[in-house]
């Protein structure tokens, strides 16, 4: 049974953030999980160029991430060959082959 479903204080008697599971890092809700995914999920390397974007990996990027709906979006830019752009996470892409 965790505090989201049966609607019970978190750890030390703080209220449990919505949709966060019990242990760990109650009092911060969903905020560590998050962070995680968008470590994992951040683009690592320039559309443009393949030039790194990360300044821990050497790049010259930015990257950061909003929400749009329950789209997650990249706002990017490459300090090497200046491209920028936005970079939309997909769950499935139908497309369609042209015509002969």
């Amino acid at each position: 049974m965790t505090a989201v479903s049966d609607g019970m204080a978190g750890a030390r008697g703080a209220p449990a953030g919505k949709g966060a599971a019990v242990g760990g890092d109650v009092q911060r809700g969903w905020f560590p999980v998050d962070a995680e995914r968008h470590r994992r999920d951040a683009p690592r390397y320039c559309p443009g160029c393949a030039a790194a974007l990360s300044l821990a990996e050497g790049g010259q990027g930015l990257t950061t991430e909003y929400w749009t709906g329950q789209d997650r979006v990249f706002v990017c830019f490459c300090g090497a060959c200046g491209w920028s752009g936005d970079i939309v996470l997909a769950d499935r892409v139908v497309g369609h082959e042209a015509a002969d």
